[in-house]
């Protein structure tokens, strides 16, 4: 019984401690470098006021990319995702020249989606920025700018 009551401490207390030091769950790079942001907004010794404000915007950011997420699979199952190979053939031949023709038109097409929805993470990302940096006062921005440029 006390073996097993020790082992679970133990195992606690190394899951706590390797949580906190980054090698748990946790441990890949896209979370490192939000951990690094966690760590320089803790720097920047926030207000209550500034924290729930960051913490509003971090709410309406998760709504955001929610309503998004549900308006992308819904626009992908209303329509269709194959191209109609029937058009380019018949009994007698396949059309090579309109086939080719309509495949190019599909990846231009998806080419400027892709474009439009990166433009989009842009801005969405500078307003982000824009409204954190907004709720800093001077002095935090400008240990902002200090803690960003090491």
């Amino acid at each position: 019984m006390k073996k097993t009551v020790i082992t679970i401490i133990a195992t606690l207390g190394l899951g706590s401690a390797l949580m906190a030091s980054g090698h748990g769950m946790h441990a890949c790079k896209h979370h490192k470098d939000r951990s690094g942001i966690s760590q320089t907004i803790q720097q920047l010794d926030l207000t209550e006021a500034q924290k729930k404000e960051l913490q509003a915007i971090r709410e309406a950011q998760r709504a955001e990319r929610k309503a998004s997420r549900k308006a992308m699979k819904e626009k992908r199952t209303g329509k269709q995702q194959r191209m109609d190979l029937g058009k380019f053939m018949s009994a007698e031949k396949f059309d090579k020249e309109a086939f080719k023709t309509a495949m190019k038109e599909r990846m231009q097409q998806r080419e400027e989606m892709r474009e439009k929805r990166r433009e989009a993470m842009i801005e969405k990302r500078a307003e982000r920025m824009e409204k954190f940096f907004s709720i800093l006062t001077p002095e935090q921005r400008e240990k902002w700018i200090q803690l960003s440029q090491k």
